[in-house]
């Protein structure tokens, strides 16, 4: 085996050699990372420090995630909040049309646009929800949110239920109500007839003559309005007295004769003519009737009413004291004599009624004149349904209460943008500090660059100067060697 001995010289060479490369080492590794603290080994007292700067923020970073879902459930439903708010400007513009329409068809269609826009406020409240959590859907929503990563202080933002509109803003969705029509044909007497024109007689329709009385009444009875006919009375006139927009009557007269009437409330139209009407005379006032005959005998008490001829299902007897009428009786199926004798003696104090032998209804008041009349429906439009709005007052009351609900969700939308404010300054604040506890643990661990690189220079030239010199010592060995050698030989 060899013996290999190392100078004291060489000795020291290779030391240093081995020192520069582990140090050189060393040193591209934080010229390659940029770290300059990789361990606790490195500096136990900086790697500390840099480490729990690091978990600090790494906290904060999940602090903020638990944020930034609070601040999307708010945001949902302030979005949610804006496009609900926009959504009662165009129903406060739907309502003052309306207050401000003389056409109760026109408010009837507008309680149907009213309802459509509810109906999206629902869908908007519903629709506003982000990670299964809505501000808009009320109990079991509410969002609790803490203000500090120790979860010490915290902020609740309570829920609102949107989709309960009567509880929430005031509003309820209308009737919409129903329209009903009814149509005859107006025809002259000729063969085969002729439609009659908007020109034409009235007298010339087989279904009217001269004093007969047209009167539309509502649902109550209430004389809406009527219409006397004369000679002179045109089919025009009639649909003029038909055509009632504001009170839910409109009246049409087609090329064909047909006269349409629609209504947005229950109505009738009645016709009384003058031979029908038996006025009260002397003093007292007393009045009687036909006699009231059937097949040829004087009706009896239990007689049906339309048996005699006289009456039919559908008439109606009213008695009028001036122009108020006090009272009616409806012919209908089964109703006898005797029930139109009670009924004109319960209509007004002073009235009494008695049948006599003859089939006669006689009369007789106290102290006020009447008048007996008999009126037929010629237009039943009972069939239809008021709208809510069919009366434009009560239009023109809807005015405050969508007032109401648009300040009702105007401070529902203050709560929920003043939580909305608190939350992204709370979010930026810890985003913000989580970057500069990042940063500051960063820094500590970090290298010069520019020293590292002045280090790696300065050791590359020690290198050097230890390689020089190892080879120098080495040359000057081996000349003492070759000496040595020389003088033995």
């Amino acid at each position: 085996m060899v013996d290999i001995s190392l100078t004291k010289s060489l000795r020291s060479t290779v030391a240093t050699l081995n020192k520069v490369s582990d140090e050189s080492a060393d040193t591209s590794q934080r010229l390659d990372t940029g770290v300059r603290v990789q361990t606790a080994l490195d500096d136990p007292s900086t790697y500390i420090s840099a480490k729990s700067l690091s978990l600090h923020a790494a906290a904060l970073d999940k602090y903020l995630e638990r944020l930034d879902q609070g601040l999307g459930v708010i945001e949902a439903a302030d979005n949610g909040i804006t496009s609900i708010t926009d959504s009662i400007k165009t129903l406060k513009g739907v309502v003052t049309r309306a207050a401000a329409s003389k056409d109760a068809f026109e408010r009837a269609d507008l309680t149907k646009e009213y309802n459509d826009i509810l109906d999206k406020i629902v869908d908007t409240a519903k629709d506003s929800s982000y990670s299964g959590k809505n501000l808009l859907l009320g109990p079991g929503n509410d969002l609790t949110l803490y203000l500090s990563t120790d979860q010490n202080e915290s902020v609740t933002i309570n829920a609102v239920d949107f989709t309960d509109l009567l509880n929430t803003l005031g509003l309820k969705k209308l009737d919409e109500g129903k329209l009903s029509t009814f149509e005859t044909k107006l025809t002259d007497g000729a063969s085969p007839p002729n439609p009659l024109k908007t020109n034409s007689k009235l007298t010339d329709s087989t279904q009217y003559a001269v004093g007969d009385q047209i009167a539309v009444k509502d649902a109550s009875g209430n004389v809406i309005n009527t219409l006397t006919v004369s000679a002179t009375t045109t089919v025009g006139d009639l649909v003029t007295a038909f055509s009632l927009p504001d009170k839910g009557l409109r009246a049409t007269l087609a090329n064909d004769g047909v006269l349409t009437l629609d209504a947005a409330d229950k109505m009738t139209v009645d016709v009384t003519r003058a031979a029908d009407t038996i006025t009260s005379s002397g003093t007292p006032p007393s009045a009687s009737t036909t006699p009231l005959m059937v097949g040829g005998s004087p009706a009896t008490a239990t007689s049906l009413l339309t048996d005699t001829g006289q009456y039919k299902q559908g008439d109606v007897i009213s008695i009028r004291q001036g122009n108020a009428v006090v009272g009616s009786f409806t012919v209908g199926p089964g109703k006898k004599v005797s029930d139109l004798v009670s009924a004109i003696n319960a209509m007004a104090p002073g009235l009494s009624a008695t049948l006599q032998a003859s089939g006669a209804v006689d009369i007789n008041s106290t102290s006020t004149a009447f008048a007996i009349d008999k009126s037929s429906i010629s237009a039943d439009l009972t069939t239809a349904s008021a709208s809510t709005w069919v009366k434009r007052t009560d239009a023109e009351a809807a005015q405050q209460t969508v007032t109401d609900a648009r300040h009702a969700v105007e401070k529902h939308a203050t709560n929920i943008g003043v939580g909305l404010t608190m939350l992204k300054s709370r979010a930026n604040y810890v985003g913000d500090f989580s970057k500069i506890l990042g940063a500051t643990a960063e820094s500590l661990r970090s290298s010069d660059k520019q020293e590292d690189a002045a280090i790696m220079l300065a050791l590359n030239t020690q290198q050097q100067l230890a390689i020089s010199s190892f080879s120098i010592t080495q040359t000057a060995d081996n000349g003492l060697l070759r000496l040595l050698g020389g003088g033995n030989s």
